[in-house]
């Protein structure tokens, strides 16, 4: 017998949601699920959040009914998630809530949700600035936003957006500028490097 679908039936808009930390696994036989919680306070998963699979997918609601500490994570318990075969098809999920839950932004801070379909444009030694990509997905394995840019040849770059690497984000000219980490470009773009010269 397959396990049963906990999720709620409706999602809002994915521009109306912030990915507030991931669930790493199920925890015990009675439903819980690890979350790495990626915000300040706990108190935004009161109600309603909202989960997607981490490489993509349909974003789809759940309803908290507990919460409690466990070795520096959280544990969640959710409505309709009563079994570990029940959590297990949450593991690698990210979590969203309602951007209104989190107030207003500090200077200088950017959504995670804004950060898709921006071009990325890489300032490297001896180089003259030059356009990668563009930023397809975010996500933040281990509390480290990477961000996954998707080359004009197609290529997947995995960068790790810290903040000595990230030099500017423009929101509203849609793009990034990025001074990454010496040998990294090449080791995604050298096959697109290599079309280019034959072009």
């Amino acid at each position: 017998m397959p396990p049963r679908d906990p999720f709620l039936p409706t999602a809002p808009p994915e521009n109306e949601l912030v990915a507030v930390g991931y669930i790493t696994k199920a925890h015990g036989i009675r439903g819980e699920v690890v979350l790495v919680l990626q915000a300040e306070s706990a108190d935004i998963l009161a109600g309603d959040i909202y989960t997607r699979p981490r490489h993509g997918g349909v974003v789809r609601p759940l309803r908290v009914t507990g919460i409690r500490r466990h070795h520096g994570n959280l544990l969640l318990t959710l409505a309709g998630v009563a079994t570990r075969n029940d959590a297990e098809p949450l593991r690698s999920h990210t979590v969203f809530v309602l951007a209104n839950k989190l107030g207003p932004l500090d200077e200088g801070e950017i959504y995670h949700k804004d950060l898709p379909g921006l071009r990325v444009f890489a300032v490297e030694d001896g180089r003259e600035e030059r356009e990668i990509g563009v930023i397809r997905d975010v996500s933040a394995p281990a509390g480290q936003d990477i961000w996954t840019i998707l080359s004009a040849g197609g290529k997947e770059i995995l960068f790790p957006a810290v903040e000595n690497f990230v030099l500017d984000i423009d929101i509203d000219k849609g793009r990034a500028t990025i001074s990454p980490p010496p040998g990294l470009l090449d080791l995604y773009l050298e096959d697109d490097a290599g079309r280019d010269q034959a072009g």
